[in-house]
């Protein structure tokens, strides 16, 4: 009888070692190798990622982010001792073409998309070198690689909009009465302002990045998790919207003492902890009990092992291949810069007024456009018929880290200065042959309302959006046009409606696109 514990022991110790697949013993080395050979490629992206993860709250999370995925691989080791390891052919394909992705970020200068790229990356590289079903049992921890780019900030605008329409509309309700405009909000006792820092930009990339780990903790259904994590997106939108609404009732009960200063960020941090509290209590009552999940396990079938495939010829040559589609978007971006363009002054000059258009006069006005690093930039006035419009370019031959013409650091006024009281539709400009596009921006300074006519201009071609523009950026560059890039913008004064300084500027530009135009491909070297 005493035997009997002994043997089961050793029963159980060889029952570990048979559920360790041998192919791991190569795997697990080729995987390490080749995630440092990833980091030594994109190693300015891995900095450019710290770098804002220690400087902004709002990404601090992404250091946090390596160590929750090896937790929870840790979780799933004896599952994923089981598998054997194998390389995927489809996943060189996919890295080849994640590597393109980022070289094309490269050249446009664009960071985030750089960062998604190398986190992609990593991600295929595991199934590249492990096999399909190994990387879809790592599937969640892979997935919340993502959160590691701190990325988000093309979402403040909107939740902004949405957290000022909830403030409003219960203020409305309330019975107090309010006048809204843009993003100010005027109540009898005061005016508020929904800053950037009240979009709830932190608090909900905070609450999705809990969710997420919760839902993976604490479900194992995918539709649970799912339903959980698309929870953790709507309910802290939601409460934004009616955090900002609290706070401007606290200053206005009040008198604004309160909900104004540092109380207001320690009242928006509280209140943040008990949305996590309800949205876990929430989740509670469709948790799995303990019990199904470990009969769930218990049931699953028994895997036959087989010795791993994998010789250390075989580990060797899936790890080369899986560096070399990875780097080739670094090589070739080395490649491309082995000249350099060296940043010669250039010379931009405003286009000579078309008659009965008086100008160009030197424009002394307090509306200040916001691009930095740009290599010339116009700022002039036109007169005609007691009508001013105002002109401003400014025109970047290379887009470099500190020099880009599409930034989040941009911006068509001086925030100091300028309200943003909302857009208009979208103009479109007929010149001859040639027809432009225009975002329509309506400021304030409190004084005069201005209507801004914008764009972008790429290599003879005006476009609207900040994606498409990012995209003519890198075909120049690739292609070697390198024709240069510059920001349009016409402006216009108004005293109701946008409409009076819409037909000034519709006048205006019909008369003058061809200066503007031709000023630009002179400098650029268009033929």
């Amino acid at each position: 009888m005493k035997l009997t514990p002994n043997t089961v022991s050793q029963g159980s110790a060889e029952q570990k070692r048979m559920d360790f697949n041998p192919g791991w013993r190569l795997a697990l080395p080729a995987l390490t190798l080749t995630l440092i050979g990833i980091g030594i490629l994109y190693w300015s992206t891995l900095v450019n990622m710290a770098t804002q993860w220690w400087l902004y709250e709002t990404y601090a999370h992404g250091m946090l982010v390596a160590p929750i995925v090896l937790y929870m691989l840790w979780t799933r080791r004896g599952e994923l001792a089981t598998l054997e390891p194998h390389g995927a052919t489809p996943g060189l394909v996919l890295l080849l073409l994640l590597s393109l992705g980022w070289l094309a970020a490269e050249v446009a200068q664009v960071a985030v998309i750089r960062q998604f790229a190398l986190v992609g990356m990593i991600q295929v590289a595991v199934y590249a070198l492990l096999g399909g079903q190994v990387a879809w049992t790592m599937a969640f921890p892979l997935a919340y690689l993502l959160f590691a780019v701190p990325v988000g900030e093309a979402l403040i605008p909107p939740l902004q909009h949405v957290t000022a329409w909830f403030t409003v509309e219960g203020l409305r309700l309330t019975g107090i009465p309010v006048l809204w405009e843009g993003l100010y909000i005027m109540i009898p006792s005061g005016n508020f302002e929904v800053a950037e820092a009240c979009s709830g930009l932190r608090y909900l990339i905070a609450s999705v990045a809990l969710g997420f780990l919760y839902a993976y903790l604490t479900y194992r259904s995918i539709w649970r998790r799912l339903a959980f994590i698309a929870l953790s997106v709507i309910v802290p939108i939601i409460a934004n919207g009616i955090r900002a609404y609290g706070i401007v009732m606290i200053a206005h009960l009040s008198d604004m003492k309160y909900a104004t200063g540092i109380d207001h960020l320690i009242y928006g941090w509280f209140f943040f902890g008990l949305v996590v509290l309800m949205m876990f209590w929430i989740g509670s009552f469709w948790r799995e009990a303990q019990d199904d999940r470990e009969q769930e396990t218990r049931d699953q079938p028994t895997k036959d092992l087989e010795p791993g495939a994998w010789s250390l010829m075989s580990a060797a040559g899936w790890t080369l291949a899986v560096i070399l589609m990875a780097g080739l978007g670094p090589l070739w971006a080395t490649w491309t810069d082995r000249e350099g363009l060296a940043i010669a002054p250039i010379v931009l000059q405003a286009p000579q007024a078309v008659a009965p258009w008086r100008g160009p006069e030197a424009d002394a006005g307090t509306w200040e456009p916001q691009f930095s690093g740009a290599d010339a930039v116009i700022r002039s006035r036109y007169d005609w018929n007691g009508k001013t419009v105002y002109l401003y370019i400014a025109y970047y031959q290379q887009q470099r880290p500190d020099a880009k013409l599409v930034s989040s650091q941009n911006s068509l006024y001086d925030r100091k200065r300028w309200r943003y009281l909302g857009s208009a539709s979208q103009a479109r400009i007929q010149a001859g042959d040639v027809e432009w596009p225009l975002q329509a921006t309506r400021l304030t300074d409190g004084l005069r309302k201005r209507l801004v006519w914008s764009g972008y201009w790429e290599g003879g071609r005006i476009v609207v959006s900040p994606y498409l523009a990012k995209a003519w950026e890198a075909w120049d560059r690739l292609s070697g046009a390198r024709l240069g890039s510059a920001l349009v913008a016409v402006a216009a004064d108004y005293d109701i409606q946008p409409d009076e300084a819409e037909t000034v500027l519709r006048q205006f530009l019909q008369a003058m696109q061809p200066g503007i135009a031709a000023a630009l491909a002179g400098v650029s070297g268009e033929n």
